[in-house]
């Protein structure tokens, strides 16, 4: 018994950190959008500012593969893997579609808020 609670808290608390990880790697993400163009402007030496999105997208599937090990809810999967599949469009498609970097605001946000959503259900299941 003691093995099998102690198993459920790891758990519990590896889709908390996951969820706070997603949390942070949208809202970076964010940041990170909104300096692009700044940063075109100034200067074109940041070539590998464009890179770093690739690793957001890392960032962000460790994030949802960990909170979808561990939740319980499908609306918050639903939300936060549709969000990173259209986060990876947009990436990855972006230099020929520039309308998806604008996009790609909207599916971080989607992250963002569904990361946020399991974080909630998470809490009300642990006072269930």
């Amino acid at each position: 018994m003691f093995l099998y609670l102690q198993h459920c808290c790891i758990y519990k608390h590896m889709n908390f950190k996951s969820d706070w990880l997603g949390i942070a790697s949208a809202s970076l993400c964010v940041v990170h959008c909104l300096f692009t163009p700044f940063l075109i402007f100034i200067a074109s030496n940041f070539s590998w500012w464009h890179e770093v999105s690739y690793l957001f997208l890392i960032i962000s599937f460790f994030a949802a593969y960990e909170a979808s090990k561990n939740s319980e809810s499908k609306v918050a999967l639903g939300i936060i893997w549709s969000s990173f599949f259209l986060l990876t469009v947009c990436i990855l498609f972006e230099d020929e579609f520039h309308i998806l970097h604008e996009i790609s605001y909207l599916a971080s946000l989607g992250l963002i808020i569904g990361h946020i959503y399991n974080l909630r259900h998470c809490k009300k299941c642990h006072h269930e």
